[in-house]
């Protein structure tokens, strides 16, 4: 084997041009495909943490059925024996609980629909960050009174630090809910929807405007690995009572995230396919070359005793040597580009920076330093190119060494 390994070395470079040019073109591809993949995962990534950070967290808890009819009705308890079951969890950080309903929130002079999101703040800043969205005003003091009213609804609304907001909606059970709120802090989302609807009372406030004393309508689970969040959330159906309780990802929670996602990455992958194409096409075209030209040798060397077998795994050496070499040329190559974009993302700008803010993600492209990447490309070129050696092997099984000998 260490003697068909040094010839199919040798003849590799027999042709050094013909060799420069195969391994150039697959080192392009190897460089263009892992960028092109580095450059959609971390887009992705960013998309997720962006999208999913903003309010709803990798995974939810709420009352069964209550994603598919978000009523004050559909609330529930937390026990403790529930409580410290989910938290004993590896993966699990914290639960941030939360009361969410619609209500009808007035000014002085106007009213608006709005979206009333009771919170602990000290669990759910720890999250979302929503301390640093405060634009005016403070965050929740230690009394926790007072309201965080997005930007959007505070303009419409013409409300300012110290203004009052009343709140009407129906509470519990179909109790009337009514209170009046100063507003304390004012908060800017990237988000336009949540920027014109969403306003924050403290848990407490929230349960005795809706009648719901100990009750939440969904339970945040904070994770301190967002990227197993699948196996997570089967571990956590695990120990609920799926009568009583739903566990929801965010691809459960975020379907219209998903689809974009997907039908960009389908985009992507077809563009990949392309390009494999392209080199794929040109592997063979110079393994066809290359074993059109050494006909007459792999005659001789056949009839001076080296058999059909032997001859077959010394081209498929050779073939597999030029694979790898330029595999890990084009790694080398592609691994500075990656890790400075990585650190420094590119920052898009226009129509399509506006898109991206409207949906709530920061206009920037950083890049995935996923091994996988290198790992699924290095897989398919070289699955190309073992693929291109069916021809050279289908000739030397089919060869007779008089009639090449005369080639």
């Amino acid at each position: 084997m260490r003697l068909l390994l040094q010839m199919a070395w040798r003849n590799i470079w027999r042709n050094k041009r013909r060799t420069l040019i195969t391994i150039s073109s697959i080192v392009l591809a190897m460089v263009l495909s892992v960028i092109m993949r580095s450059m959609q995962l971390g887009s992705y990534s960013k998309m997720i943490d962006d999208v999913v950070g903003i309010y709803s967290g990798h995974v939810q808890l709420h009352a069964k059925g209550y994603w598919d009819d978000k009523t004050i009705n559909n609330t529930f308890e937390l026990p403790d024996s529930l409580k410290n079951s989910i938290l004993q969890h590896s993966n699990v950080i914290d639960l941030i609980p939360r009361l969410e309903s619609f209500a009808l929130a007035a000014g002085k002079e106007r009213s608006h629909e709005s979206f009333v999101v009771g919170i602990s703040p000290d669990k759910e800043t720890r999250m979302t960050r929503l301390r640093d969205k405060v634009i005016k005003g403070t965050y929740f003091d230690a009394s926790g009174k007072g309201t965080l009213v997005a930007q959007g609804l505070a303009s419409f609304l013409k409300l300012d630090i110290g203004d009052s907001i009343v709140l009407f909606s129906q509470g519990y059970h179909g109790v009337n809910a009514a209170g009046a709120y100063p507003v304390t802090g004012i908060v800017k989302f990237s988000s336009p929807e949540i920027n014109r609807t969403f306003l924050y009372l403290d848990l407490e406030s929230a349960q005795q405007l809706f009648s719901t004393e100990n009750l939440f309508t969904s339970i945040v689970v904070n994770m301190t690995n967002p990227r197993n969040v699948e196996e997570t959330t089967k571990d956590l159906i695990a120990v609920i009572d799926t009568t009583k309780y739903e566990v929801l990802d965010w691809k459960e929670l975020l379907p219209e995230l998903v689809q974009q996602i997907q039908g960009d990455n389908a985009g992507g992958l077809i563009m990949l396919g392309i390009l494999y194409m392209i080199v794929a096409f040109g592997i063979f075209g110079t393994i066809l070359m290359m074993t059109t030209e050494r006909i007459r040798e792999f005659g001789i060397v056949n009839a001076l005793g080296l058999g059909r077998m032997k001859l077959s795994v010394m081209v498929a050496l050779e073939t597999t040597l030029l694979a790898a070499v330029s595999i890990v040329t084009g790694a080398i190559l592609s691994y500075p580009v990656i890790m400075h974009f990585h650190n420094h993302p590119i920052h898009l700008t226009g129509e399509m920076a506006k898109g991206m803010v409207n949906f709530g993600v920061e206009p920037v492209l950083p890049f995935s330093l996923d091994p996988g990447i290198y790992l699924h490309q290095a897989f398919l070129i070289l699955l190309i190119t073992l693929g291109s050696t069916i021809y050279p092997l289908l000739v030397l099984k089919n060869l007779k060494p008089v009639a090449a000998m005369r080639a």
